[in-house]
């Protein structure tokens, strides 16, 4: 089998999607910080390339392929959630993984990876780390939560409803006449009725974004969003990093781990944390919520498109997960668990229910930065291993990171 001919269930697999995520770096103007993903014109890597031209904020070209519906193995639903968008809901599920799969899957042993010191005297037999992923509030910054009640508040809705679901289940058509919103209803206006989840990058990107004036959305949604984007913008101002985050940003750096972002929130504060806080660090990509064709968290979307850019879909070895499906009887989806072994190599660092099922679903060790608000965490199935500051991880990383096994 070589890698040019995968198995029908690798070959969908690593079919690319389109995507507006892409790599933030201080050293490029500010208008034009990040570089997107684009297709591969050489058919045999399978996986995204990103382009190394500077670009302001140009949209993803199409993808030829239809969109690839990914969901995690069926799950039961957390015990406890963090008030981070999110509720205390069930997670999506796959409806070709049987019983005997999710019990497998819950009873996963704690994942370790090789030390990063090449002096340390044990470990280096383990499996190499491939890269981190880091969620962004809460995570990189210090938790804003406040904003979340105050977009419920301006949303009208109660802690039981997940605000990202709520938008996306409003109506998108137009309620207000053009002439009342000022516009001349030739052009719809970005902020109407064109989709709200996917708005121009160079406006919302802008350190001048808060300055341009806008007319009134057109439509429910475009109003939802225009409302929890200014709760959004309004935080910004009152960003704060994490203890410890530059260590832990300059001994990755140091050793080479690749970084990217998943996060729930929009781009303008992605780029505020960046360009105030790191600015020598390149994340990428960065999957956003307005990331086009990719689910939020919990959804392990993000985590797998990432480790597909990073060209991981290429390491699979069709061999061992051939061997994996035969030994379970054929009763483990060999999709689902293509997928898993995608993610396999990962680290996904957060501070919510949502960033630790979104790494677990994904394959990947889960890290918890634990707080005062999150501490019913640390004991949950899907996080791995919990930490109190963000440099307590150099020390693990460097002699070798194991996740702790949960009772």
């Amino acid at each position: 089998m070589t890698a040019t001919s995968p198995p029908n269930f690798l070959a969908t697999l690593v079919r690319p999607r389109a995507g507006n995520f892409g790599q933030f770096s201080s050293h490029r103007p500010a208008c034009c910080p990040i570089v997107v993903a684009s297709r591969s014109t050489q058919q045999q890597r399978r996986h995204f390339s990103l382009s190394t031209s500077t670009v302001a904020y140009r949209p993803h070209s199409a993808c030829p392929h239809p969109p690839l519906s990914i969901t995690g193995p069926a799950s039961r639903t957390p015990s406890a959630r963090t008030t981070k968008m999110s509720t205390s809901r069930p997670l999506s599920s796959s409806a070709s993984t049987s019983s005997r799969a999710q019990t497998t899957a819950r009873q996963r042993e704690p994942k370790r990876f090789a030390p990063l010191n090449p002096n340390a005297e044990n470990g280096h037999e383990l499996p190499k780390l491939k890269g981190i992923i880091f969620d962004m509030d809460g995570t990189l910054c210090l938790p804003q939560n406040y904003m979340f009640r105050e977009m419920r508040e301006a949303l009208g809705i109660p802690r039981s409803v997940d605000i990202l679901d709520h938008i996306r289940a409003l109506s998108n058509e137009p309620d207000i006449p053009a002439a009342v919103s000022g516009d001349n209803g030739s052009i719809p206006h970005p902020h109407s009725t064109v989709n709200p989840f996917q708005l121009p990058a160079e406006e919302i990107l802008s350190p001048f974004s808060d300055k341009i004036p806008d007319p009134p959305p057109l439509s429910p949604q475009a109003r939802a969003v225009a409302q929890i984007q200014a709760i959004e913008r309004n935080a910004m101002s009152s960003q704060r990093p994490q203890p410890g985050l530059q260590a832990l940003m300059d001994y990755l750096t140091q050793r080479g781990v690749r970084k990217a972002l998943c996060t729930r929130n929009f781009p303008a504060p992605v780029h505020h944390l960046l360009s105030n806080y790191l600015p020598e660090e390149v994340f990428e990509p960065i999957i956003t919520r307005e990331t086009e064709g990719v689910e939020p968290k919990p959804s392990p979307e993000g985590l797998w498109m990432i480790a597909q850019a990073w060209g991981l879909d290429g390491e699979i070895e069709v061999g061992e997960i051939r061997e994996s499906v035969e030994a379970d009887a054929g009763e483990i989806d060999p999709l689902e668990l293509a997928r898993r072994y995608l993610g396999s190599g990962l680290i996904m660092v957060g501070d919510s229910i949502d960033d630790m099922a979104a790494g677990w679903r994904a394959g990947a060790a889960t890290v918890l930065l634990a707080q005062d608000e999150n501490q019913e965490l640390v004991k949950h199935e899907y996080t791995g291993l919990s930490i109190r500051r963000l440099d307590d991880l150099i020390d693990i990383l460097e002699n070798g990171f194991a996740e702790s096994a949960q009772p």
